[in-house]
């Protein structure tokens, strides 16, 4: 019986083995033809049978590709710290953990790809955005997202402004499996046109009208300026069946179609389509001359690249990469050319948070500057992508798998905040001064804005973007201080803080003014003190009542004599150079001292290292009268 038994069970293990190997041949069959939804099947169906490595990665990677994000985390948990693990598992699953919110954990993984794989560049940009994420929460107030619902479908994205609406492409849950993309194991996407009621709210999508949408994929479409044309993406298909090349791919391509009698009919290709690689994702400017899209044709820096081709007399020429200041070995999608000639595109690699990010860049002269990154809330850890942006360039459209799932989103473009804040107080102290007078003067307009410090010595106040702001504090008795604040081209919000150094005007009491000093033997102004006698020239513009008189010092090194003529020259060195600097001559004397005024202990005869000599090669101003100023209306 027992031996019974053991056989029996030896044939069952047998037939779970058998059984198990069937689901990984089917799955490597469908995975090498990326058919990932199948392949994930066949997987997950072997896996419940027992351990397999093989399958394990294959089952994650598929995950991976088929943007499952949290399903490939657990899938590589299984196998990615173990010695099963390969190179680029740990790409794979620094990517995940990037697509997870946890790029402080990623950066492990990329670091120890990188130890196999020390020239991938991508890896190499991914790893710095890792280090650097706090840099894409700059400033989280410039966007209000809303999602857009749209009932009855799987995934939505592309939103694209068409007449009083928007299209878009889409997918749904397949019910017949003839009708089922093997990628993601929904429908094939078809293009959509929706508008919204007069309360603002989306209306239920209709299909394009005419041949534009066929039995396999078809979008995303950009359209001509007049609605007339549309560019779209499609599946490379003949009547009912995929067209493959000799690699059995079935690359992407671009057709065209035009609006008649409102059907989009006359569907023609685009002349540089070509079975061995994709082309997709157009976008058209404005004059519908210049073509943007991506492919992965040979010739270019990595996975998809951004091309672009130009309507010459009615025929569009060879298509040119747009150049490695855009392109990079990962992948550059979705590209959309404003009105204003900013392209706006979406890459895995540069700065990216995760997956994909959407940046922007602007072409000058014969090369593009580098991609910014939009930061969040536009981009977050999930794939984000297909921005659209209307003529004012306040409202648009962004496309993101942030909720599990492709969908899309509409958002208002808000200017950036900025905030002054102020506090006075005594100088060289932190106690505050109540009610110093406080004028904030609009360099455009003129207006001014009048405030007071509180008993904290503190005020506020918010700027408005694209502004110069001149700021005047004022406290009777006391030097008055101008600042200038500037927000214009800040992209990003910005608090602004000033402080008022309360410092009482004393007539003949000397102020020392920091670091003027000179070199031995000489009454040039050095270059780090011209520096310091600006703040001077500031100091006396700001309180034009003021006159003062400039004292210079030396040290003890040489005849008292010499040193009280070298002393005047240098006092009336800095004199002229006030002067220079617009400052008038009737408001300012000057007076030598020699080494009558010594600050430490090196007098004559006493050796001094020549630190403590040159603290004596000072300069120093002191006010001598405040006249009344008669200011007239």
């Amino acid at each position: 019986m027992k031996k019974s038994y053991s056989i029996l069970l030896m044939i069952g293990i047998l037939i779970l083995s058998s059984c198990a190997n069937m689901h990984i041949r089917k799955g490597d069959k469908f995975y090498e033809n990326l058919s990932f939804s199948k392949a994930i099947t066949h997987y997950e169906k072997a896996l419940k049978k027992g351990e397999n490595v093989h399958a394990e990665r294959r089952l994650a990677r598929s995950y991976v590709y088929a943007n499952e994000i949290k399903k490939a985390h657990k899938a590589y948990n299984t196998f990615i710290d173990t010695e099963s693990a390969k190179s680029f598992d740990y790409f794979n699953y620094g990517r995940v953990k990037m697509g997870m919110g946890e790029p402080k954990a990623a950066i492990l993984y990329f670091e120890r790809y990188l130890e196999v794989m020390p020239d991938d560049v991508v890896a190499q940009m991914l790893l710095s955005s890792c280090k650097s994420t706090s840099q894409r929460f700059r400033d989280t107030t410039l966007y209000d997202l809303e999602p857009i619902i749209t009932d009855g479908f799987e995934n939505t994205f592309a939103a694209q402004e068409y007449e009083d609406g928007v299209v878009f492409s889409a997918d749904k849950e397949a019910i017949l499996s003839s009708r089922k993309s093997s990628w993601t194991g929904n429908s094939y996407l078809n293009l959509y046109y929706m508008e919204k009621d007069a309360d603002g709210n989306w209306l239920n999508p209709e299909a394009l009208k005419g041949s534009i949408n066929g039995p396999f994929h078809d979008g995303p479409a950009t359209f001509s300026a007049d609605g007339k044309t549309v560019y779209f993406t499609r599946s490379n298909y003949v009547g009912r069946r995929l067209q493959a090349n000799e690699d059995k791919e079935s690359n992407l391509k671009i057709f065209k179609a035009e609006l008649v009698e409102g059907k989009w009919k006359n569907v023609s290709p685009f002349p540089y389509n070509n079975d061995d690689y994709s082309v997709g994702h157009p976008t058209i400017t404005e004059d519908g001359k210049t073509m943007y899209f991506v492919s992965d044709m040979p010739g270019g820096f990595g996975g998809t690249d951004i091309y672009r081709a130009h309507l010459k007399e009615g025929k569009w020429t060879k298509p040119e990469n747009i150049g490695k200041e855009v392109n990079t070995a990962g992948n550059e999608m979705f590209p959309y050319i404003h009105d204003d000639g900013s392209l706006y595109f979406s890459s895995t690699a540069h700065n990216s948070m995760g997956g994909l990010d959407v940046f922007i860049t602007y072409e000058h002269g014969d090369h593009w500057a580098y991609p910014e990154n939009l930061n969040y809330p536009i981009n977050t850890f999930a794939d984000d992508f297909a921005f659209q942006l209307d003529d004012n360039g306040l409202n648009g459209f962004v496309s993101s798998s942030r909720s599990d799932k492709d969908g899309m989103y509409e958002f208002k473009k808000n200017d950036p905040t900025f905030q002054l804040y102020g506090f006075a107080h005594i100088k060289g102290e932190k106690t505050p001064v109540e009610d110093v007078t406080v004028e904030i003067t609009d360099d455009e307009t003129g207006e001014v804005i009048k405030m007071k410090s509180g008993p904290d010595g503190k005020f506020k106040l918010k700027l408005e973007p694209n502004k110069e702001y001149l700021l005047l504090c004022t406290k009777e008795g006391c030097f008055a201080r101008t600042d200038n604040i500037v927000t214009k081209d800040l992209k990003y919000s910005h608090d602004f803080y000033a402080d008022f150094l309360v410092e009482e005007i004393v007539v003949d009491k000397p102020i020392e003014l920091e670091n003027i000093y000179y070199d031995f033997d000489k009454s040039y102004i050095r270059e780090d003190a011209a520096k310091e006698l600006e703040k001077l020239v500031k100091l006396l513009k700001d309180n034009p009542s003021i006159t003062i008189e400039m004292g210079s010092h030396t040290d003890s090194r040489g005849s008292d004599n010499y040193n009280m003529v070298l002393s005047d020259k240098r006092a009336m060195a800095a004199v002229e150079y006030l002067v220079a600097q617009g400052i008038e001559r009737t408001r300012l004397t000057w007076k030598g001292y020699g080494e009558s005024k010594p600050v430490n202990e090196c007098t004559n005869g006493v050796p001094c290292s020549e630190e403590k000599h040159q603290d004596n090669r000072r300069t120093e101003f002191k006010v001598t009268e405040i006249k009344v100023i008669k200011i007239e209306d």
